[in-house]
């Protein structure tokens, strides 16, 4: 069923890894990848947006990202920074981008 192993491996995250960042467990993530089971559409919607992709991609129904491509353009550490930015919840990324602008002026 889905490319959730593909995208993890694809960002170098273990299952561990990436349990704690939907907030499941490892057991699940592992069962998805088999087949074994299916995640609930919470963490779908979970897992795409840590991926960066949409939910049809996930789920194989599309071929593409869809609307998400900028990754293509980005060099290795700027792929980092943003899947990073993309795990953090609002008000973390709001301190992240306060810093960025501290260090720009710096």
């Amino acid at each position: 069923m889905l490319r959730i192993k593909q995208l993890r491996q694809e960002n170098n995250l273990s299952q561990r890894a990436l349990a704690d960042r939907i907030l499941c467990s490892q057991t699940s993530v592992d069962y998805w990848e088999k087949g074994t089971a299916e995640p609930k559409a919470h963490f779908i919607i979970a897992l795409a947006d840590c991926f960066g992709c949409t939910t049809d991609y996930l789920l194989g129904r599309e071929d593409d990202f869809g609307n998400v491509n900028v990754e293509s353009d980005l060099s290795e550490s700027e792929q980092k920074i943003l899947f990073s930015f993309r795990a953090l919840n609002e008000t973390n990324r709001e301190k992240l981008l306060d810093y960025c602008t501290y260090l720009k002026t710096r």
